[in-house]
């Protein structure tokens, strides 16, 4: 919106509740595409997209960024990541620079409850912020701007029955559904 409303002023949200000030002329000739999936299958998509990310090795990643001083304090940049937030509470518990003996099975059920409450908190602020951004552009298109929608549902289903060892045909099954439903609309 601040990039191609004519009028804009940064000291409002226009998107906050009950805001009416998105403009609707535009600096610029624009064709808007929505690619919408429907709210089951795109929740589906997230929760197995997070523990995908997860076992490429974020947590590896989120341990890095870990900074004790300012888990607390900022929520800007790489802060705001998806992920780092919601591992500050486990790496406070668990820092990574400190490595733990075993010590017990209380220790790793405690150890395991907090990555699993951290994980199941990705996938609720994925969540969150997917509803926001599809309320964003429900509000762009309420307001005047000519929005396309094009249902990318069947190709997002088809996507998340593969795996890394789909075969070919599924792959194919897959970019055939995707330009039929979504590139030529």
């Amino acid at each position: 919106h601040a990039l191609l409303a004519e009028r804009f002023d940064s000291k409002i949200d226009p998107f906050a509740s009950g805001s009416s000030s998105i403009c609707r002329d535009l600096r610029y000739d624009c064709c808007f595409l929505w690619v919408d999936v429907s709210e089951t299958v795109l929740y589906e998509y997230l929760v197995k997209r997070v523990d995908e990310m997860m076992g490429s090795g974020m947590f590896e990643e989120l341990s890095g960024f870990y900074d004790p001083v300012k888990s607390n304090t900022t929520r800007f940049g790489i802060r705001k990541a998806i992920g780092v937030p919601e591992f500050d509470d486990y790496f406070k518990m668990f820092p990574p620079e400190k490595e733990t003996e075993k010590k017990g099975r209380n220790f790793e059920a405690e150890r395991k409850a907090a990555y699993d409450k951290a994980v199941e908190d990705i996938k609720e602020n994925t969540w969150r912020l997917a509803k926001r951004q599809i309320g964003k552009i429900e509000k762009l298109r309420d307001a005047g701007w000519e929005i396309k929608r094009v249902d990318a549902t069947a190709s997002f289903r088809a996507v998340m029955m593969m795996s890394s060892s789909s075969s070919p045909e599924k792959r194919r099954e897959w970019r055939e559904i995707w330009e039929k439903q979504v590139l030529e609309p």
